[in-house]
């Protein structure tokens, strides 16, 4: 064989043993690219699930706080304190017009809680039945003059007191609930990994 020859098959087998390690070569970072690729997606993944829990945590919070609000006022605008209050006033529009307030936060507080946490509406609803019974008896008292019916008026103040107590103990094991609630909201926050 002449000396051309061998240089074109040796120029022929380099250039085949070129194209063999460019082809693997190529494969092998192929193969990288895909690697890092799926981690990259894996940890866009992990973000998105890590910032939708944030954004879930962060609502429930939200809707855990209001709720904790309107529980306060409820327990303020239905108590022993108001209920002296109101018996002073004589002007049964300005009374019922903040039981029309009262039942709205009961609304609000019921509406949140068939939304977000229905195990919870039946504690509103319990609530709300005692309200209804507070007021009532409350205007009872309003109307009775203690003078000229003592004894239906002290029946009335029982019953509102009653009602009071009761709408206070549902409204601290209600809060408590959602303390507990709460808690259970910050160690999910704390399970995010960012």
């Amino acid at each position: 064989m002449s000396k051309e020859l061998y240089l074109f098959l040796g120029a022929l087998v380099t250039a085949l043993i070129g194209l063999l390690v460019a082809r693997f070569t190529s494969g092998v970072q192929l193969k990288i690219a895909e690697g890092n690729s799926d981690k990259d997606v894996q940890l866009q993944e992990a973000r998105l699930a890590d910032e939708r829990l944030k954004s879930e945590v962060a609502l429930e919070r939200n809707k855990l706080e209001t709720l904790h609000k309107i529980l306060s006022v409820i327990s303020f605008e239905n108590s022993q304190t108001m209920s002296y209050i109101q018996s002073s006033e004589i002007n049964l529009f300005d009374f019922r017009k903040r039981y029309i307030e009262n039942c709205d936060r009961l609304h609000d507080a019921l509406a949140i809680t068939d939304l977000y946490y229905p195990g919870m509406s039946k504690s509103i609803r319990d609530i709300f039945a005692e309200a209804n019974s507070f007021w009532g008896y409350q205007e009872g008292v309003i109307q009775t003059d203690i003078t000229e019916n003592e004894q239906g008026w002290q029946s009335n103040m029982s019953k509102v007191l009653n009602a009071g107590h009761a709408i206070n103990k549902h409204v601290r094991s209600f809060q408590f609930q959602i303390a507990e609630h709460g808690k259970d909201l910050k160690r999910t926050l704390n399970l995010t990994s960012r």
